[in-house]
Formats: C-alpha cells, structure tokens, sequence
C-alpha cells in the first residue's frame, strides 16, 4: 500500500522537468526579442507626443511673436476687405457703427453703405468667437492640439477665401472696379453671394483667431482691435521706464500696434499692385507659419526661466530663480493686460495668489 501510493521519483522527475519547462516554452530567444522591444518603444513615443500634444501653452516671448505674426495678417485682411466689400473682416467696432447708420440711413445703402456686407461680416465674427470660445472652454482653450485645429481651420478658410477671390468672373480687385467706373451698374462687383462667402470665411477666420489670442493670456495684443491698446498705452503710468525689459505690457501694446500698421500698410500695397487675392493668400500664408509654430511653442512644465509671462525678472522677494506653473492662468485668474496702464509683471500678482504680486517662496 505504502508502495503503491508514493510517487516514484522518475515520475516526481518529470513533473517537476514538466513544471519548469513550460514557461520556458513561451519566452522568446534573446536573438528574438526586437520586435517587442521596438514595439515598446513605438508606445512609448506615441504616448509622450500625445503628452506634448496636450500641454497647454504658456504665455513666452516665443508666443507674443506668434501674436504679433498673427496681427499682421489680420492687416492685411482688413486692407483690401474695407475697399472690396465696404466692410472689415475684423474690426468689428467699424462695423456696428456702420451697420446702425445703415438701418438708420437706408437712402446710403448702397452707395455709402452695404448692409449684407457688414450684417454678414459682424454675424459670422461673432459666430465663430462663440463657437470657438465655448469649445475652448470644453477642451482647453491653450491646450497645443486644440490651437493647431483652430488655427489650421482658420488658415483653411482664409485659403478659400483667397481662391474664391482668385476665380472671380469680375475682378480680384471689385473695389477698385467700382471705384474708376463710378456707376452702380458695377455695384455687383462688391454685392452678391460670391462677396458674402468671402466676407463670412474672412469674418469667421477673424473671430476665431481673437479667441485664440485672448486664450493666452496676452491680452495686450488681441491680433485685431487697437482703440483699447491706443488707449492703454498712453496711460501706461511706466510708458518711458527703462530698461525697456521692465514694462512688458507696453512692449507688446507697441509690438501689435506696430505690426497691425505694418499689415494694413502692406495690404493696401499689394492691394494696389496686384490684388486683394494676393494680399488674401499672403495673410493664410502667415497664418500657416503660425500654425507650425505651435509645435514649438512653450508649453506647461517645460517653461523656461525667463521667457514666460511677467517679463526677464520676475518681482523681487519671489526668488528670481523661481518657475511659475502656467496653470495660474486658465484657472480663471489670468492677468488682465488692460484698462490698468501697468504693466505685466505687476498685473501677474492676483495670478498666483498674492495680492502682492510676489511669487511665494518655496519651502
């Protein structure tokens, strides 16, 4: 019985040789072992792009570039919208002025005013800011993948609008026409559907780029309206501080005016020489550009010291040496670049919880 219920030792022998060589059946050879290990690899780079893809975009010098690029097309926009469709494409304050004289004054419509034109112009703007805004606040209104989707669609529609410019059966320059023919008969140079779509691709571009730019926190350069930066500059109490590193505010509200003049003046050239189609493409070109940019864009958690939001320094008793988090900023508590004439740095304060605007020190 003993004899009989024991297991022999060459049966425990191949169990236990079963038992340890089983595992070893599925292990690959080391010479084997490649493909899992690029695969690994090819996880791995595909989880820190869509990292990268998700940081949100601080505020940087890198950025107020963008803005300022992005200011420059918008002149050039504004140049050759005004006299092709007696309207702006951006410039929305013109244009409730002249859409209430036109409801208040029908006799000027068209010669004076067009009122499909400016009611198209400011309802798409404002569609698109609406859309754009609400959508930001579901994604992240700085987060690097939503602003290359909302640039790349603003640079679609402003391409199209450039070729719809382009295949016109009348000219690229209808404002022009109707200017050295002086009848109304060639009023159907600046009216109709073909001028509509135009102006509703060009509005929407517009609306959605002044949301953009407002999403970074750099509202001294809003890409389109300059009454608001006119006025803060001059009031800017540090207007001639220097080193001029010390007023970051002014430096930017200068920096947008100055390319905001600059695209408008080119427009206007180009507009005169070539055509409103050329200066159209030149805009969605620079817009392009912008859009590239935003892969390189200085993102949340890599932030340099030095080249975020509040200028070179930041304030004293702060620790110079000191990385501010850009998350400060779309928690509601962004800093606001007007109305106050002061500059950034100051500004920033409230941002961090300091009514000092001092930056804690760390413990």
């Amino acid at each position: 019985m003993t004899t009989s219920s024991s297991p022999s030792k060459t049966e425990q022998g191949d169990s236990s040789h079963s038992n340890t060589s089983t595992p070893t059946e599925f292990q690959c050879p080391k010479y084997s072992c490649h493909q899992p290990s690029n695969l690994s690899q090819q996880q791995s780079f595909a989880s820190k792009t869509w990292t990268y893809l998700n940081e949100d975009i601080v505020p940087s010098t890198f950025a107020e570039i963008q803005l300022v690029l992005l200011t420059f097309c918008i002149g050039l926009q504004d140049a050759v919208s005004f006299p092709d469709f007696h309207c702006f494409a951006s410039n929305q304050t013109g244009n409730t002025v002249f859409l209430l004289l036109a409801a208040a004054l029908p006799e000027f419509n068209p010669s004076m005013f067009i009122t499909a034109n400016i009611a198209t112009s400011l309802g798409f703007f404002l569609g698109s800011a609406y859309l754009t805004g609400q959508l930001g606040h579901l994604i992240g209104p700085r987060r690097r993948l939503w602003l290359l989707v909302t640039n790349t669609i603003q640079t679609t529609l402003v391409f199209i609008a450039a070729a719809i410019q382009f295949g016109s059966h009348h000219t690229n320059t209808p404002g022009k026409l109707l200017l050295e023919s002086g009848s109304i008969e060639t009023m159907e140079a600046v009216t109709g559907t073909r001028t509509l779509v135009c102006i509703a691709l060009l509005a929407s571009a517009a609306g959605s780029q002044v949301v953009l730019s407002r999403s970074l926190n750099m509202t001294e350069i809003s890409t389109a309206m300059a009454t608001a930066a006119w006025v803060d500059l001059v009031i800017d109490k540090r207007l001639l501080s220097r080193p001029l590193k010390e007023n970051r505010g002014r430096n930017r509200r200068i920096a947008f005016l100055v390319s905001l003049a600059m695209g408008s003046l080119v427009g206007a050239c180009i507009y005169r020489w070539v055509g409103s189609a050329v200066a159209v493409t030149v805009s969605g070109g620079g817009k392009a550009v912008v859009g590239g940019m935003f892969l390189f864009s200085t993102g949340e958690g890599r932030e340099r010291v030095g080249d975020v939001e509040g200028g070179g320094e930041f304030p004293s008793g702060g620790g110079g040496d000191e990385k501010r988090s850009g998350k400060g900023c779309v928690d509601g508590k962004e800093a606001e670049g007007s109305g106050s004439g002061s500059d950034s740095e100051a500004e920033m304060g409230p941002a961090n919880g300091r009514a000092d605007g001092k930056l804690p020190m760390k413990g």
